[in-house]
Order: structure tokens, then C-alpha cells, then sequence
């Protein structure tokens, strides 16, 4: 009995969380939620700190990946992200998660977010604004690479490793700020 009940609730959970112009499909564990893919209608989008009572504390890889003019992953083709807001509650987001999205501007991550997998804002080529919080303690491998309209960007003093090309092919970034 107790095995049912705990199938029926992964099902539930799983299954696409509507929101007002966007949904989610997410993954529980441990009474937090992953969101795994994002199937909206683009534009600025707001990433909630709570679905169905649970809390988000994850975005998956590839979630957002594409949400561009020139590599919009379905057709027809969904209105680009062109800004994002990640609450407090998200802690990691995963490998190629905003990668591609090219009419993304602006970024604000929340200050909880420890974790930012590989290829994270991969050929966002018109990200101008974007804080990297606290919080974050490593930089992954292309993290911002081709990310072309970064013109400055501050270390957070936690950061302890940069991996290699994370802000390669960034050509008119003319200045990064790294603490002591």
C-alpha cells in the first residue's frame, strides 16, 4: 500500500505544472522540486520559488536551452527568453541550462545558487547584466563562453576555481573583477 501511494505521488509530481503563461514538468526528492523542462511561452520569465507547495531548489539541464530565435527547440517556434529571474530558493542549475538563448538580456540568479553547471549561459550573445552571487563558489567549463555583450563582471570572493574557457569568446568583456 505504502509503495502505491508513493508511485501515485512521483506521477503527480511529474507530470507538467501549470503556471499563467508557462509550465514546468519537474522531478521531487526529498520534498524539493527539480523543474526539467519549461514549456512557455518566453519573453521575461520568472522561475517560482514554490510549485504545489514544494519548493524549487534545482533547474535541470538543458531546461531553458534554446529558447532563441535561431535554435528554438519545437515548431512552431516559442517566443524567445529574453530576461530571467531565479529565486532564492534554486541552489543549482544544471549543465547547458540557458545555453543558446540569444535574446536573453538580463539575469538576476538568487543568492542561494552554489552551483552552475557547465555551458550554463552557453551563446547567450546579448547577456549585458547578470550578478553572479555570494553563494557560488566555482565557475564551470564555457560557463559564459560566447556570451559576447558582457562587458564587466565581479568575482564573487567565494569563488575558488575558475575552469578553463569559462569566459571565452567574450570579446568586448574589458573587465572582470576578482577579489583578493
Amino acid at each position: 500500500m505504502k509503495t502505491m501511494k508513493l508511485l501515485t505521488l512521483l506521477l503527480v509530481l511529474t507530470l507538467p505544472i501549470v503556471g499563467q503563461t508557462e509550465y514546468y514538468t519537474c522531478t521531487t526528492n526529498d520534498g524539493t522540486l527539480t523543474i526539467t523542462q519549461y514549456h512557455g511561452t518566453g519573453g521575461a520569465i520568472i522561475i517560482p520559488a514554490t510549485i504545489n507547495g514544494l519548493p524549487v531548489t534545482g533547474i535541470g539541464p538543458n531546461v531553458f536551452a534554446g529558447y532563441g530565435y535561431s535554435q528554438a527547440p519545437a515548431f512552431p517556434r516559442p517566443s524567445p527568453i529574453t530576461s530571467a529571474t531565479i529565486p532564492n530558493s534554486v541552489t543549482s542549475i544544471g549543465y547547458r541550462a540557458f545555453s543558446g538563448c540569444d535574446q536573453l538580456t538580463n539575469v538576476v540568479v538568487g543568492n542561494s545558487v552554489t552551483n552552475m553547471g557547465k555551458r550554463t549561459f552557453y551563446g547567450c550573445n546579448k547577456l549585458t547584466n547578470l550578478n553572479i552571487p555570494d553563494s557560488v563558489t566555482c565557475i564551470r567549463t564555457q560557463t559564459f563562453a560566447f556570451c559576447s555583450s558582457l562587458t564587466n563582471i565581479a568575482i564573487p570572493n567565494k569563488v575558488t576555481i575558475i575552469e578553463n574557457g569559462a569566459f571565452s569568446c567574450c570579446g568586448n568583456l574589458a573587465s572582470i573583477t576578482i577579489p583578493d
